[in-house]
């Protein structure tokens, strides 16, 4: 026997329902999730929140003192690149399974996700980088700016 309209639609409404919770759930857990990280020299402590942002930055024991310029830099990017990767494997996991085919729903009604694109390919989950690989390049990140006259035309 064929499933009514009425039963199809009370059906997905209830689907909808869970839906609406776990997205709710969480963006919940995305604006009070934050990771900190350690340099590996634990000169340099990092936190950073769900868009990546820096939220606290601490240098540890002193260690910073006898470090120049350049090194001191260099930790403090290290840590920073590491915090953020993990946030993004925090953020992919939250919400993967909302965007990936849930049992009984069509691969039609599927969001197609490049996780790699969104987040890169160490948050995706694509595995780690060799050690001593050069870091993503940054200005793949950059926004482009421009000068507007106020009527909406560039200088």
């Amino acid at each position: 026997m064929r499933e009514s309209i009425d039963d199809r639609v009370a059906r997905a409404m209830a689907e909808l329902a869970a839906t609406e919770a776990a997205v709710g759930r969480a963006e919940e857990r995305l604006r009070q999730v934050s990771v900190t990280v350690s340099s590996k020299d634990r000169s340099v402590r990092v936190t950073v929140g769900p868009q990546g942002e820096v939220t606290h930055l601490e240098f540890l024991d002193g260690k910073y003192r006898t470090m120049g310029a350049t090194g001191l830099a260099a930790v403090v990017m290290e840590a920073l690149r590491e915090a953020r990767t993990r946030m993004g494997r925090e953020v992919v996991d939250t919400l993967r399974p909302l965007v990936e085919s849930a049992p009984g729903r069509p691969a039609s009604a599927r969001l197609d996700v490049d996780w790699e694109k969104l987040f890169g390919s160490e948050a995706a989950g694509a595995g780690e980088t060799a050690a001593g690989a050069a870091p993503p390049s940054p200005s793949r990140f950059r926004d482009e700016l421009y000068d507007d006259d106020g009527y909406g035309r560039t200088r």
